[in-house]
């Protein structure tokens, strides 16, 4: 399949090449993301137009609910990619070399960026921590709960959106859990820039270091104690790109990272929330949802376009 004729592939996009951290901290600033939070399953954001920022800007931050706990997913990032422990770290180390069944799952060491990855889907979780799992279950409960919110908001009819959605707004679709290692002693990018392939993206990140692509300009996104960082996918800004108020997948990267902070390096996890691979990616056309592309050949798309070695976005 190639890409460049697909029907999904966007404009190309010329960055600067990706800074190191102190340069990052130093040429952009930080973005004044809009808040919201969860008031009886209802998204609620702090300002009247929160939500029409948020959909332009691609990202946005969600108050962590009480109850959400994050200590042992925090652990898991932090030691996940380390040789197998014998001690209380046992069941937190020597990922590298674990089989997990299903595609794009398992350890990932990225050739051109300082990332290491571990991939794991939802049917797959039982091979984690028990709290790195309730974990999980409570970030993709979220990311669904923004779904749902956002296609609401946007007037899209709520007896379409499992068939657009590959079910994921029923609790079904694709449940990913993804953490993330950035080596400082590696000389590379931190990540390449790079839009998400799905719909909501629930990122715990606790320093600096990414950068979006907003206003036609790069802006750091930096994380803030007691919210989640929420970007939107590539398959919502598919959907909604003829619609009045289409949804941005924000551009974003992380910059290459020069040190540790008081001994670790840079760890972060996401829930990544996507359609079925077996599934279609829809457009709306006027009034009709139509079929663009398949499902899997949309993520192969966008996965290559993610981890290659070219240094924009192409």
């Amino acid at each position: 399949m190639s890409s460049i004729s697909s029907r999904t592939f966007r404009r190309a996009i010329a960055l600067p090449p990706m800074p190191d951290e102190h340069e990052a901290s130093r040429l952009y600033p930080a973005y004044d993301m809009a808040r919201a939070q969860f008031e009886r399953d209802a998204l609620r954001f702090e300002e009247a137009n929160g939500f029409d920022r948020a959909l332009a800007d691609g990202f946005f931050l969600v108050k962590i609910p009480n109850g959400v706990e994050l200590e042992a997913g925090d652990r898991f990032a932090r030691h996940f990619f380390l040789p197998p422990a014998d001690d209380e770290l046992a069941p937190y180390t020597g990922y590298r070399d674990c089989i997990v069944a299903g595609d794009y799952q398992g350890y990932f060491d990225r050739e051109h960026d300082q990332w290491e990855n571990f991939y794991i889907e939802r049917s797959n979780w039982g091979m984690l921590p028990a709290a790195v799992a309730c974990t999980g279950e409570a970030m993709s409960g979220i990311g669904i709960g923004i779904l749902r919110a956002t296609l609401g908001y946007l007037g899209i009819p709520e007896a379409k959106w499992d068939t657009l959605t590959g079910g994921l707004t029923a609790n079904r679709g694709h449940q990913m859990l993804a953490f993330n290692h950035f080596r400082s002693g590696k000389r590379a990018r931190g990540s390449k820039f790079h839009r998400d392939s799905g719909w909501v993206t629930v990122l715990r990140s606790t320093a600096p270091g990414l950068i979006a692509y907003i206003d036609d300009g790069l802006r750091a996104i930096n994380p803030e104690v007691g919210y989640f960082i929420i970007n939107y996918g590539s398959s919502i800004e598919v959907l909604t790109e003829r619609l009045p108020y289409p949804v941005r997948a924000s551009i974003h990267g992380v910059a290459q990272t020069i040190r540790q902070r008081d001994g670790q390096e840079r760890v972060s996890y996401v829930a990544f929330l996507d359609s079925e691979l077996g599934g279609d990616i829809y457009q709306y056309q006027g009034d009709a949802l139509v079929s663009v592309q398949s499902v899997r050949d949309f993520a192969i798309q966008e996965v290559s376009r993610t981890y290659d070695g070219v240094e924009h976005l192409l």
